[in-house]
Formats: C-alpha cells, sequence, structure tokens
C-alpha cells in the first residue's frame, strides 16, 4: 500500500472513531496501530476538531494530511468495530481497496429507526423520572413529554439547525409541555417531569471523555471538550428557565 493509501485508510478510521464520541487518545492510538500495521511510523495530533498525520517516507521526506471535524455523536457501536479493524490490521494487512471497503461499510453501518429510538427515549424519560423519586404518574408524564421533545429535535437536526438551538428548543418545549401536564393534572411534579425527560440531552459522555483526556495529557482537547459540555448543558438549561419564567409571570 502507498503512503498516500495508508494515510487516507487512517485519516478516515480516525474521522469514524472521533466523530462516534471516542476519547483522543484512543484515535490517536487508532491511527498509529494502522499505520504500523503496514511497517510505517507515524505522528498523529488529534483535536475534537481535527486530525493531523504526518509519516516519514524511507527516502526521509515527510508527507503530512488533515481532516476536518464538523460533526459529532455518539455511536459506540462504530467505535468497537474500528477497534477490531485496527487490531486486526497487525494480523492480516489489507489492500487498500480491501481496508477501504471495510471503513464504507463501518461508516454507513445501520442505526436504529426512528421508532426503536423513539421507544428508548421514552423508556429513559420515564426510568430517569423514578430514579429522581418522581412518581408513578410523574413518569408515565415524562415519558410522554420525552418523546414529543425527542421528535422535535429529530425535526429540527433533519432541517439543519446546529446543535445548541436544538438542545434549547428541547429545554424549551420540555417546560412548557411539563408546566402544561401539571395544570392538567395539579398533582404532578413539572421539576421531576422536566428532569426525566432532558436527562437524555445531558453532556455526560462529553464530560468524562474531557477528564479522560486530561488525565492522558491532552490538555487542549480536555478543554474544548469540557467547554462544549457546557455550553450544551447551558443551551438545555437556558431553555428550560425561560419556560419555566414565562409561567411565573403569567401566573
Amino acid at each position: 500500500m502507498q503512503t498516500a493509501e495508508m494515510m487516507e485508510i487512517a485519516l478516515k478510521a480516525g474521522e469514524i472513531i472521533l466523530t462516534s464520541g471516542a476519547e483522543i487518545y484512543r484515535v490517536e492510538e487508532t491511527i498509529i496501530r494502522i499505520c504500523s500495521s503496514y511497517g510505517t511510523k507515524c505522528e498523529s495530533f488529534v483535536l475534537p476538531t481535527g486530525i493531523f498525520i504526518t509519516i516519514r517516507d524511507e527516502d526521509g521526506s515527510m508527507q503530512t494530511a488533515f481532516k476536518r471535524i464538523r460533526q459529532r455523536t455518539v455511536d459506540l457501536n462504530r467505535i468497537d468495530r474500528i477497534n477490531t479493524f485496527s487490531r486486526g490490521l497487525k494480523e492480516s494487512r489489507l489492500s487498500y481497496a480491501e481496508a477501504a471497503e471495510q471503513l464504507l461499510t463501518i461508516e454507513a453501518g445501520r442505526q436504529h429507526n426512528l421508532p426503536v429510538r423513539l421507544a428508548a427515549a421514552v423508556v429513559a424519560s420515564f426510568v430517569f423520572t423514578m430514579l429522581f423519586q418522581g412518581s408513578m404518574f410523574d413518569s408515565m408524564a415524562a415519558a410522554v413529554v420525552g418523546s414529543l421533545v425527542y421528535m422535535l429535535k429529530e425535526f429540527l437536526g433533519k432541517k439543519g439547525f446546529f446543535q445548541f438551538f436544538e438542545l434549547f428548543s428541547a429545554g424549551l418545549v420540555a417546560g412548557f409541555l411539563s408546566i402544561a401536564a401539571v395544570r392538567l393534572f395539579p398533582g404532578l411534579n413539572e421539576y421531576k417531569i422536566i428532569i426525566g425527560s432532558m436527562m437524555l440531552y445531558l453532556p455526560g459522555m462529553a464530560m468524562t471523555n474531557s477528564i479522560k483526556d486530561a488525565f492522558y495529557g491532552d490538555l487542549v482537547a480536555s478543554f474544548t471538550r469540557m467547554g462544549e459540555a457546557f455550553l450544551v448543558a447551558a443551551a438545555v438549561a437556558a431553555g428550560v428557565a425561560i419556560s419555566l419564567s414565562i409561567s411565573l409571570n403569567w401566573g
């Protein structure tokens, strides 16, 4: 495999695993492992928004490649499959065409359809409300609110709105729906309903990864991810706060 082809494979694998929510050190290890499987040493520098790779050829010349990362999500299945792919290269080297085909298959891996994701959102909202000592009726209301908020977020995502607006809108709608549920059924607790329906959107994994990145010495990536996590939490909190404020002002 030529150097340019190997760099393309390493970049693609790094892109998939980084956009799926992997830690920075894991992305760098994956890239280095792929290159070393083909007998080449490389240096990789990864940020949440970009991947840099530098390889020194046998003649001493250096080649550098860069990949810009714009979107990030959480997909543990892709992370696991890329880990398996990179480790498998040490046992059996694949040609460029074979490696590229496997990466495209992983990237285009079938995700759960909307009904399944919606059902998961309903169950999660119900369980989280129970976890925070909400009543059975609070949990049922949170399940309904959580399903409506999830459908709204899916709609906004398909329309191309940026992440923080989606989360702000989710918090705003969750607040209004929870207050409306309490007005219809006075025995409910709107705060427990809001907590249960919004737990799905809190950046727990981003905060955990930022701490792990700090422990591994990737301080720039750590501060970047921690800042992103705080902005996500602030967007959700702002939406909920505005809905509660309007409700209080209207009595």
